[in-house]
């Protein structure tokens, strides 16, 4: 065997014995990592998840999405243009079928702390994409709110979950199965109302923790709900003049109503009157009797 088909062997033994350790110390590295990296794909929501609407032979889709905070029910700003873009064309869609009704489930983690005045953060972050969608134009007629407990959901290294919730689209005409929680909530304020007991000439005092809970549950309701209502009726004894116990019981209501504004309802829902000292639950003629009826109580509309 010559030299020069020695030295053309040597060669080749070396590209060969290159490729080999090449292939075992980096592309098996990387085929490795690529399989981690599709598995997290398809398993891992703390990859960001696109926002994506679908109806029938519709599909608008975004790479942004709406975006919350772990134990926080604010969406995410900025949004980008291309999923205001989206947001947009999806209100026009569904501003064209009136029959049709847009179902948001908000998801949560049973171990998020909820500083929200919702039952839990799955009710409160699909309530915060509605009122979004409706300043945007959507009628709040085709549009509600669920929520569901969802203990998978995966925080990415910024603590914030990609998307927790989901759309459907179902009939305006359809029974919303949320009535029967609404329903449920108004059921248990009737029949165990707030009152509000006040000192004498005072139109305001502190709450104690169980009016505090019951201002709370009211709130729920009046968020949960577009067509909720209520009115605030401000009471007197019979210590002062007509006049003077009409200001002064229009006043406690509207200290009442504050409370309630803390909680983040639509003042709009909230109505407040006067009764004065027309309508006692108690005699006037002592002193236990006038402090019953120095009060405030929430009529639910």
């Amino acid at each position: 065997m010559s030299k020069k088909t020695i030295y053309l062997l040597g060669i080749l033994a070396t590209l060969i014995i290159g490729f080999f350790l090449h292939w075992y110390f980096c592309c098996n590295e990387n085929c490795t990592k690529n399989a981690v990296s599709d598995e997290t794909s398809l398993g891992n929501t703390s990859r960001p998840l696109p926002f994506k609407f679908e109806d029938g032979d519709i599909t608008i889709r975004s790479n942004d999405n709406f975006n919350f905070m772990s134990s926080n029910h604010a969406i995410v700003q900025p949004l980008s243009e291309d999923l205001l873009s989206c947001v947009k064309e999806m209100i026009t869609h569904l501003s064209k079928n009136k029959d049709k009704k847009l179902n948001i489930t908000g998801f949560f983690k049973e171990e998020e702390n909820n500083p929200s005045d919702f039952e839990n953060l799955g009710i409160a972050r699909a309530t915060a994409i509605k009122r979004f969608l409706i300043e945007h134009g959507l009628s709040a007629y085709q549009v509600s709110a669920f929520e569901k407990k969802d203990n998978t959901l995966v925080l990415n290294q910024n603590d914030i979950l990609y998307g927790p919730y989901a759309f459907n689209v179902g009939s305006l005409n359809a029974i919303d199965s949320n009535s029967e929680r609404i329903n449920a909530l108004k059921k248990s304020i009737m029949k165990d109302p707030l009152l509000i007991h006040f000192s004498k000439t005072k139109s305001s005092t502190a709450l104690n923790l169980k009016q505090k809970n019951k201002l709370k549950a009211l709130a729920n309701y009046l968020n949960s709900s577009d067509d909720a209502r209520c009115t605030i009726v401000g009471h007197t004894d019979s210590a002062w003049s007509d006049e003077s116990n009409m200001r002064l019981g229009k006043k406690r209501a509207e200290f009442t109503k504050r409370k309630l504004l803390e909680y983040n309802v639509d003042r709009a829902k909230i109505k407040t009157i006067s009764k004065g000292e027309t309508a006692p639950i108690a005699t006037n003629k002592t002193e236990k009797g006038k402090a019953q009826n120095r009060r405030t109580e929430v009529i639910i509309n």
